[in-house]
């Protein structure tokens, strides 16, 4: 296994209950990272807490913290119990969202505060309140998961679209103030990714996105972990501001 330095980082991720967000955690885990994990399904999470945790001698035990992001004061009380536990910050996961379709005549105005609300506006307020204690010790990482629709728009996504976009933005203005604090922000954008939430597509549009895939076929989670993990290693020091397709090779 490549040594990525995450040894006893401590990493927050968000969204930990998804197919994504599980994947993250176990190669966070597997890399000797502390991992703190945060999701609304309170069942699910412990249970992916207690999947992760089958080898005492590694010594790391994740902390599990069920919130629903969206309430008042989460976002704080996930920030305030890391930095009780372990007294620092490294790595901030923005995993954490929603994924609706809705044609834009009919994308009323609630519709788009709750999109914005979880895929924008959390993930901005959870660096900002984690931004401080990566600056007391010159080093954090940043990562946010966007999606091909923010960067490339889609029909009946325009709320998605434009709230993912927005997280991109944000993401490089991070990256252009604090960069030379060691501080990175970088954005990963999925396509089409092999977890339950794309099961619910219906059969026929799966096989449409598949056969328009260069690589006939969707990611695994897995591969979005991978590079989770390098992002926030020292390999990565370098990389700053970018959002990173992992997508098969989709482009238009």
């Amino acid at each position: 296994m490549l040594d990525y330095g995450l040894k006893d980082k401590v990493v927050i991720i968000t969204g930990a209950t998804g197919g994504i967000g599980r994947a993250i955690a176990s190669e966070f885990y597997d890399l000797g990272a502390q991992t703190v994990l945060t999701g609304r399904n309170h069942e699910k999470l412990f249970a992916i807490c207690d999947a992760l945790h089958t080898d005492p001698k590694k010594g790391l035990e994740p902390l599990c913290i069920p919130l629903d992001l969206t309430a008042i004061e989460a976002e704080e009380t996930l920030i305030q119990e890391t930095q009780k536990n372990f007294n620092r910050i490294d790595v901030l996961i923005n995993n954490a969202g929603r994924v609706d379709s809705r044609m834009f005549l009919k994308s009323d105005p609630v519709f788009l505060q709750n999109m914005i609300h979880l895929n924008m506006i959390v993930p901005y307020n959870l660096s900002r309140l984690a931004l401080p204690h990566m600056l007391r010790n010159k080093y954090g990482r940043i990562i946010s998961m966007t999606s091909i629709a923010g960067a490339m728009g889609d029909a009946a996504m325009s709320a998605y679209a434009g709230s993912k976009g927005g997280m991109a933005a944000f993401t490089k203005a991070i990256a252009a103030e604090y960069g030379r604090r060691g501080i990175t922000a970088n954005c990963i954008a999925p396509g089409i990714i092999d977890t339950e939430a794309a099961h619910t597509i219906p059969a026929q549009r799966r096989k449409e996105l598949r056969d328009i895939n260069p690589m006939r076929r969707f990611g695994k989670p897995e591969e979005v972990a991978y590079l989770a993990a390098f992002l926030a290693s020292e390999r990565a020091a370098y990389i700053n501001g970018q959002q990173i397709h992992i997508n098969g090779g989709i482009i238009r």
